[in-house]
């Protein structure tokens, strides 16, 4: 009796563990990053067309819960429309907060050469609204400048890591909108040497 108890309450939670999955189920989404602030979590993704054959991504959505079961969907956060540089292709973005301000990084195609670009938009709170202080893009390299990661360090010094295939870091300066010196290509050997 107790063996067969068992199973049914597994069996009863299992289900109810995953009925939720996947939370999102009404919209296209790729790229999840996450980032917490204030107790709840915010998943910001890239939102996928519908009947796209390709990346057709023309903005960023945003998700949040306090219980993990219970999501609130935000909606559209930023379009790369909201970048008077910017000709398409809103690729996955990371959000993060510093001294009461949020940044979003966000790699998008510069018209100024048809190439990718990260840009930054800021906003005041986690959903925004977002703008573009700089009216240009953060930062771009020759080629791969997508997917940017941003790792703030107990110091409060900020880092910026991005690229496909090869790997780019800069040093975030204080303001989060601007960065100090070169942009650094972290080979392999380099990346194990500084770590």
């Amino acid at each position: 009796m107790i063996r067969y108890l068992l199973i049914f309450i597994l069996t009863a939670t299992s289900t109810r563990i995953f009925a939720q999955n996947p939370i999102i189920q009404n919209t296209y989404t790729a790229d999840p990053a996450p980032m917490v602030y204030n107790d709840r979590l915010y998943v910001y993704t890239t939102h996928d067309e519908d009947k796209s054959t390709w990346f057709n991504m023309n903005n960023w959505r945003a998700y949040s819960t306090n219980d993990m079961i219970n999501w609130i969907d935000h909606g559209k956060i930023l379009s790369y429309t909201d970048f008077e540089w910017a000709k398409g292709d809103a690729w996955a973005a990371q959000c993060v907060e510093k001294n009461g301000k949020f940044y979003l990084y966000v790699p998008v195609i510069s018209e100024l050469n048809n190439r990718g670009a990260i840009g930054v938009a800021v906003g005041d709170s986690p959903l925004g609204p977002f703008y573009d202080p700089l009216g240009k893009p953060l930062l771009q390299s020759e080629w791969g400048d997508i997917d940017a990661a941003i790792f703030i360090d107990d110091d409060g010094t900020a880092h910026m890591y991005w690229g496909n295939p090869t790997l780019k870091y800069v040093q975030l300066n204080e303001d989060m909108i601007s960065y100090t010196g070169e942009i650094c290509f972290l080979t392999a050997g380099k990346l194990r040497n500084e770590i």
